[in-house]
């Protein structure tokens, strides 16, 4: 029997060492095609989230960098409106805070507040009194001053004038009648500052029961 050449052999083995080569290359080849089609995600306008190995143009600022990622989201503004509001806010909360903290120093008890109140609304009442007082001799003054411009205006018609009223009557009372506006609006002021002290002690009064605990005012009256 003859002996198998050995070149045979190793042409055979040869050729399968080549064939096993080409295969990794080739595989190596597809790999690296593989890596490089990248797989990008993105949200549409209705929130639905894709992903694909391109990105629609109107998308595209949602891909950030070489990975391929969606960029990250913009962190949120804070509109001027909001921080404004927010700095109204706590500017309102701290002078809260310090008119609380006035009001406990201020006063000890209700009674404290209820006659501090009751002294400014009597010292109205005076000033008040004095104002009407003194509006009731004006208003005499003038219905003295238009009887006497009436009899002055009457005895020239008499006369045979056309009822002239002298400059100095005149004067009179276009001075009487400007008093009598003025001390009128003085009363009606004072008048609106004693409902307006009214108004801020009782919410004063509220408040410093609610900060020491103690029960409302109208709770009080009842028992």
């Amino acid at each position: 029997m003859r002996p198998v050449p050995r070149l045979a052999t190793i042409t055979c083995d040869i050729s399968k060492t080549m064939k096993n080569l080409l295969t990794g290359w080739v595989l190596c080849l597809l790999a690296v095609g593989v890596a490089q089609a990248e797989v990008h995600r993105w949200v549409d306008k209705d929130g639905n989230v894709h992903f694909g190995d391109s990105v629609p143009p109107e998308y595209a600022d949602q891909i950030g960098g070489q990975s391929g990622e969606a960029a990250p989201a913009e962190p949120p503004v804070v509109s001027g409106t909001v921080a404004e509001e927010e700095i109204r806010r706590r500017k309102e909360e701290a002078q809260r805070a310090e008119e609380d903290r006035v009001l406990l120093r201020t006063y000890l008890t209700v009674e404290e507040i209820e006659d501090v109140r009751d002294r400014r609304i009597e010292q109205l009442e005076s000033q008040n009194f004095v104002t009407e007082r003194y509006l009731q001799r004006l208003n005499e003054q003038l219905a003295e001053l238009e009887l006497a411009a009436v009899d002055q205006a009457a005895a020239s018609s008499e006369a045979g004038k056309p009822g002239e009223v002298s400059p100095d009557l005149v004067r009179d009372i276009e001075n009487t009648r400007a008093s009598i506006a003025n001390y009128e609006a003085r009363l009606a002021t004072s008048r609106t500052e004693q409902e307006r002290i009214r108004q801020k002690f009782a919410v004063d009064i509220a408040r410093f029961r609610e900060l020491k605990g103690l029960p409302p005012e109208e709770t009080t009256a009842g028992q």
